[in-house]
């Protein structure tokens, strides 16, 4: 998985918009859920998909392990 910090400092940097997502956002997992099956549809690099999948996996491990999922901030 690549450096989200450096990501995240490169998009500043381009003045390109980002958007991150937290393991306690209740709101979270839908929405990797919606974009893993968008980058199925529109992505031949299977090595992407498995990121975004192992990604997937992570934030629904955390979500049934921490019961503080909250609407976010």
């Amino acid at each position: 998985m690549k450096n989200p910090i450096q990501m995240i400092k490169q998009c500043v940097e381009k003045e390109e918009p980002y958007f991150l997502l937290r393991g306690q956002d209740l709101c979270a997992l839908a929405a990797i859920e919606t974009y893993y099956e968008e980058v199925k549809k529109h992505v031949k690099n299977p090595y992407f998909i498995e990121e975004i999948e192992e990604i997937m996996k992570d934030f629904r491990a955390y979500r049934e392990e921490e019961e503080r999922t909250k609407i976010p901030d």
